[in-house]
């Protein structure tokens, strides 16, 4: 994509790294069984045992998938641009949105 004398390039890896990138936080699951036994001179149920059993989830598919579609209609309004000289307000904040997160850059001879 060329901007003014700016020739700029998605960044892959950076993009990557967006997408499938997972935040510290774990999330917790815990389930709790309980038994109990009915006791007939009270004609009441009494627990009997009760097990706790708590177990950390990393599972970061839905917000890899909300990620994923986000990246793409961003490609997708970028792809929709005829002239780099009259954007849509959503083409420059989709331009701007991208620079800021280094997910597209500027190509720079090495």
């Amino acid at each position: 994509m060329k901007r003014g004398d700016v020739t700029q390039f998605f960044d892959i890896n950076k993009i990557c790294d967006f997408v499938f990138g997972n935040p510290n936080d774990r999330t917790n699951e815990v389930e709790i069984v309980e038994n109990f036994t009915y006791d007939k001179e009270t004609k009441s149920m009494i627990p009997n045992s009760r097990e706790v059993k708590e177990v950390k989830v990393n599972d970061y598919t839905g917000q890899n998938t909300i990620r994923y579609d986000m990246v793409k209609m961003f490609m997708d309004i970028l792809d929709s641009v005829e002239d780099m000289n009259a954007l849509t307000l959503g083409q420059s904040l989709t331009i701007n949105t991208m620079e800021a997160y280094g997910l597209i850059r500027e190509a720079k001879d090495e």
